[in-house]
C-alpha cells in the first residue's frame, strides 16, 4: 500500500495503480483536538475510552490503518506467531482480569485462523472483542482479494457480529460491542472494519460521542426481594445444602461477597469453570472442584438436599440438571433469563447481578436468622453435613497422594507433589487438557479468582500457553506456571518467540509420555486397541532452548523441584520437560466407568 500526504504518493493497491489523496492533518499528539480525524483514529479512541490500553495480534494488510492510529494512540500490540494464539491470549487476559479484552486481525486468512479460538471464547463466556479488517466495502460481494462473509461465519460463536459500514458510526458500534460484550453473560462480540472506512477522515463535529458511563448501565440490578427470602428460607431449613458457582460468577462476584455468604450461612460451597479461587480451596467451606470425577467430594452433591447455583447452568456436566436428587431443592441465581430453569425446573429462580444478590443473601440471612433459636438448630444439622464432607475430602488428598510412588518414569502425580510449596496465592495456574493435566485439576488448590484457570469445553489443546502468556501481560510480577501434556505443546511451541520479544517469562511443566494420553487409554478401554496416539519422544527442552529459552530435562522425582526453581530464576521464558509415565486420570477413570458400566 502506498500512502500520499501532502509530499508523498501512496498507491493502494500495486495491482490495479488505484490512486487516492489522503490527507494527514489527523497525526497529532495524543489528547490534541482535531478538526479532522480518520475512521482508524477514531475506532482507538473508541477503544480507549472502554479501558483497552493492550491489543493482542498478528499484523496484516486491511488492519495496516488501525495498527498504525493505535502506535499514536498509545495502545501496546502483542503480536504473536499464530492468531489462534492471539485469541487464546485475549481469552485469558479477560478470564484473568475480569474485564474485556480486544483482539484484532486482518480480514480473510487472518480472520479465519483467529476464529478458531471463538467457540473456545463463547463457551468460557468471556467479553472479548474480536476485530477484523476487510477489503473496501463497496467492493463486497464483487470477489474482491481474501473476502469471506466475517459476520455470517462470527455469528454463531458470539454475541453479536456487525460490519461497521458508515464511519461516523464508529463510535456507536464500538460501544455496542462492549455493552453486549459485558451484559448478562459476558461473551465475544465481533466487529469488521472495512479498510476504507479506517482511513476516511471525518469532521470531529459529526462523530457523537459515546462514554461508557453515558450509555451502559452502571448499577447492578438486584434480585427480587420475595424470591430473595424464599432462597433464604430454604437455605436455613436445609440439613444437606451446597452452593455452586459457575462462569457468570466471575465477573459479578468478589471474593469478599463469596466469603461473606458462605460464612454467614455456613454452607458448603464448590466452584467450576471461570469461578475457581473466587473462594480459596484452603477456605474451611469450600470444597475444591464441583466435577465427581475429579473430586471424590462432589459425588456428595447427589444427596444434597438444597442446592444455590451462582451463574451455573444446568449443562452436561451435571447431566443437565439431574446430578442432583429428584427432590432436591435448587435455587438458580443467574443473569440470563432463559438460563433459569433450562432443562430442569427449579423452587426459586432469581434475576439478577450475581454480585448484588450474593449481597441481598447475606443481608437477608443475617437479618432472619442470626442468633435465633431456629439457626442455630438447623446449623447442628449443617455441622455434621460439613464434617462429613472434611472427612471425604481429607480421605481423597490421602488417596490421590497414594500414587506419588517416587518410581521412574514418573507418575504424573509426581510433578504437581513436588512443585506445590513454589504456588502462593498470587501464583497463576495455567492447565491445559489431556490426562497429565487431569491430575492437576484434581490435585493443586485455587486460591485467587483468575488465578486457576483450564480449558474450556471447547477450548483447543495448547491453549494453556498462551493463557499463561497473558498472565504475564496482566501480572509480570507474578509467577506463571503452565501445565501442558507433549500432544498439547506441539500446537504453539513458537509461541516461545513471542514470549522472548516481549518479555513472558511464564514456566512451562510439560508432563512427556510420548502419546495423545487420554485418547489412548480411552481406545484401549473402549477397543483393547489404540490407533493414531503414539508420538515421538522428543526433547521439547531442546525446542525450546533453540527458541531462545530456558529449559531443563527431568527423569525422576527428585529432579522436579530444583529445575522448576532454577527455572523461576532464570529470568527467561523456561520449560521443564518431565518423562512421565501414561495412565489413567481421575476423571479418565470416571468417563471409562460411566460409558462402561463398570
Amino acid at each position: 500500500m502506498w500512502r500520499f500526504n501532502e509530499t508523498k504518493l501512496v498507491i493502494d493497491n500495486p495491482t490495479t495503480d488505484t490512486v487516492r489523496l489522503i490527507p494527514t492533518s489527523y497525526k497529532t499528539n495524543i489528547g490534541e483536538k482535531m478538526a479532522k480525524i480518520t475512521g482508524s483514529h477514531l475506532f482507538v479512541r473508541s477503544l480507549k475510552l472502554e479501558g483497552i490500553k493492550k491489543v493482542f495480534t498478528i499484523v496484516g494488510d486491511t488492519i495496516l490503518p488501525l495498527v498504525d492510529a493505535a502506535a499514536d494512540e498509545g495502545i501496546e500490540f502483542i503480536d504473536t506467531r499464530h492468531e489462534g494464539a492471539a485469541m487464546h491470549m485475549a481469552d485469558g487476559y479477560s478470564r484473568i482480569t475480569g474485564e474485556p479484552s480486544c483482539a484484532m486481525f486482518t480480514g480473510g486468512p487472518g480472520f479465519s485462523n483467529a476464529i478458531s479460538g471463538l467457540p473456545a471464547i463463547y463457551t468460557s463466556e468471556s467479553p472479548v472483542i474480536f476485530v477484523a479488517g476487510s477489503a473496501e466495502l463497496p467492493e463486497k460481494g464483487m470477489d474482491s482479494f481474501q473476502e469471506i462473509d466475517q459476520i455470517e461465519m462470527a455469528k454463531p460463536v458470539t454475541k453479536g457480529s456487525w460490519m461497521i459500514h458508515d464511519k461516523n458510526r464508529i463510535p456507536e458500534y464500538v460501544a455496542t460491542a462492549f455493552r453486549t460484550a459485558m451484559s448478562g453473560r459476558p461473551g465475544p462480540v465481533h466487529l469488521t472494519l472495512p479498510i476504507d472506512i479506517q482511513e476516511q477522515v471525518i469532521d470531529e463535529k459529526d462523530v457523537t460521542s459515546f462514554l461508557p458511563e453515558e450509555y451502559r448501565h452502571m448499577g447492578k440490578s438486584q434480585g427480587d426481594p420475595s424470591s430473595i427470602e424464599q432462597a433464604v428460607d430454604l437455605l436455613a431449613k436445609a440439613s444437606k445444602p451446597i452452593i455452586i458457582a459457575g462462569n457468570a460468577a466471575r465477573y459479578s462476584v468478589n471474593s469478599t461477597q463469596m466469603e461473606q455468604l458462605v460464612e454467614t450461612t455456613g454452607i458448603p460451597i464448590f466452584t467450576v469453570e471461570q469461578s475457581r479461587g473466587l473462594i480459596s480451596d484452603e477456605h474451611p467451606l469450600c470444597f475444591g472442584y464441583g466435577d465427581a470425577g475429579l473430586n471424590k467430594v462432589a459425588r456428595k452433591m447427589s444427596e444434597a438436599d438444597v442446592v444455590l447455583l451462582l451463574g451455573k447452568k444446568f449443562d452436561y456436566r451435571y447431566k443437565f440438571g439431574y446430578t442432583f436428587d429428584t427432590n432436591a431443592k435448587l435455587i438458580q441465581v443467574d443473569p440470563t433469563p432463559s438460563e433459569i430453569g433450562r432443562n430442569r425446573g427449579v423452587a426459586v429462580g432469581i434475576l439478577g447481578d450475581l454480585g448484588a444478590v450474593v449481597e441481598q443473601l447475606t443481608s437477608k440471612y443475617k437479618s432472619k436468622f442470626t442468633g435465633k433459636e431456629t439457626t442455630n438448630r438447623n446449623r447442628n444439622g449443617l455441622k455434621a453435613w460439613v464434617e462429613e464432607l472434611v472427612v471425604i475430602e481429607k480421605d481423597w488428598q490421602n488417596e490421590l497422594l497414594s500414587k506419588a510412588d517416587g518410581l521412574s518414569p514418573m507418575h504424573p502425580l509426581e510433578v504437581f507433589t513436588k512443585i506445590k510449596h513454589l504456588i502462593d496465592d498470587d501464583t497463576f495456574i495455567m492447565i491445559d487438557g489431556g490426562d497429565y493435566c487431569q491430575w492437576a485439576r484434581s490435585y493443586l488448590p485455587a486460591k485467587s479468582p483468575g488465578h486457576f484457570l483450564r480449558l474450556g469445553p471447547l477450548s483447543h489443546l495448547g491453549a494453556a500457553l498462551p493463557y499463561g502468556m497473558a498472565a504475564k501481560v496482566a501480572y509480570p510480577d507474578s509467577k506463571v506456571f503452565v501445565f501442558v501434556g507433549d500432544g498439547a505443546f506441539g500446537f504453539y511451541p513458537m509461541e516461545y518467540d513471542t514470549c522472548i520479544r516481549h518479555n513472558l517469562n511464564i514456566t512451562t511443566i510439560l508432563g512427556n509420555d510420548s502419546t495423545w494420553g487420554i485418547d489412548k487409554t480411552f481406545q484401549l478401554a473402549y477397543y483393547e486397541r489404540a490407533i493414531g496416539t503414539d508420538l515421538r519422544t522428543i526433547r521439547y527442552d531442546q525446542v525450546v532452548e533453540a527458541i531462545g529459552g530456558y529449559s531443563e530435562y527431568v527423569e525422576s522425582p527428585s529432579q522436579i523441584s530444583p529445575a522448576v526453581e532454577r527455572a523461576l530464576k532464570s529470568g527467561k521464558p523456561s520449560l521443564v520437560n518431565c518423562m512421565i509415565r501414561s495412565g489413567a486420570s481421575p476423571l479418565a477413570e470416571a468417563m471409562i466407568a460411566r460409558k462402561t458400566n463398570r
